[in-house]
């Protein structure tokens, strides 16, 4: 009897011993009336030869631009599962592209000129979603001037979380759809799949590798060329302790040789940062 009592014991013992070991998931923690300020820079490179049509030798053009803004999210409302409703509003924005002439466009919220150009969609909800504990989109319920589509390719906070855990070098992976419409495609769909690892855990904050690939490539060089800008890989940052996504550092580059023929060329180098802005 008193062997028996002692396996029971011991049982419960080790079995508390395995729990305590499993620390709860990593999530997202929404809260109503919760603020979060991201400023982001994207700057992108494309150049193209292509071959002049009457002496048919090629040309190339390249374009350039810089894109800067501060947004902000603020969770308006989170639901008995977990799932938030936030509202985007752009706060400030500024864009300089510079054509194949080298003619530079800039456009700048700075400006008070500018400024009012850009009112309506400068510091007032422009995209309204529904995401869940885990950063997955759950719904797009307002995207003016954008796509609801882009922001399930794209997500808001550029990341999704695993089921349990992540631990370091644990790895997950999520997959979306991008529609090519005319003039790019004929409305066929393509399939990414989207990796992500988990590199290291320091200081409450997670590093996770991610990388971003297509499932099968379109028939056509041509077709490839809008689906490239989605190819995105590098390092995305998680605050565990105040449960948000933190920052990321990105990159896409990509050479298509004979996109329209041959002798021509499609290139694009595009570099994203995001930092969350303290409080």
């Amino acid at each position: 009897m008193l062997r028996i009592s002692a396996l029971i014991v011991l049982i419960i013992v080790s079995r508390g011993a395995v729990s305590a070991q499993a620390p709860a998931p990593v999530r997202f923690q929404w809260q109503p009336g919760q603020t979060l300020t991201y400023k982001l820079v994207q700057r992108t490179r494309v150049e193209e030869t292509t071959l002049n049509e009457k002496t048919q030798m090629p040309v190339t053009a390249e374009s350039k631009t810089t894109l800067a803004l501060t947004r902000r999210w603020t969770v308006k409302a989170v639901d008995p599962a977990g799932v938030a409703t936030l509202e985007m509003s752009i706060l400030q924005v500024r864009s300089e592209i510079t054509q194949p002439d080298k003619s530079i466009t800039v456009n700048d919220s700075e400006n008070p000129e500018q400024a009012q150009q850009m009112a309506e969609y400068l510091n007032k909800p422009i995209v309204v979603v529904r995401v869940d504990s885990q950063g997955r989109l759950v719904e797009v319920k307002v995207a003016k001037g954008g796509s609801a589509a882009r922001l399930h390719a794209e997500l808001p906070f550029r990341m999704t979380l695993p089921d349990a855990g992540p631990a370091k070098g644990q790895g997950w992976e999520r997959s979306f759809s991008m529609k090519l419409d005319p003039p790019h495609g004929t409305g066929e769909s393509f399939e990414f799949a989207q990796k992500y690892a988990c590199r290291d855990v320091k200081d409450g904050l997670m590093v996770v590798g991610v990388g971003t690939q297509l499932k099968a490539p379109p028939k056509t060089t041509s077709e490839q060329v809008p689906l490239v800008p989605m190819l995105w890989e590098g390092e995305l940052y998680f605050n565990v302790n105040a449960g948000h996504y933190h920052a990321a550092r990105l990159g896409v580059k990509a050479e298509l040789k004979d996109h329209l023929g041959a002798g021509t060329k499609f290139e694009y180098e595009s570099t994203y940062t995001e930092d969350v802005v303290a409080k």
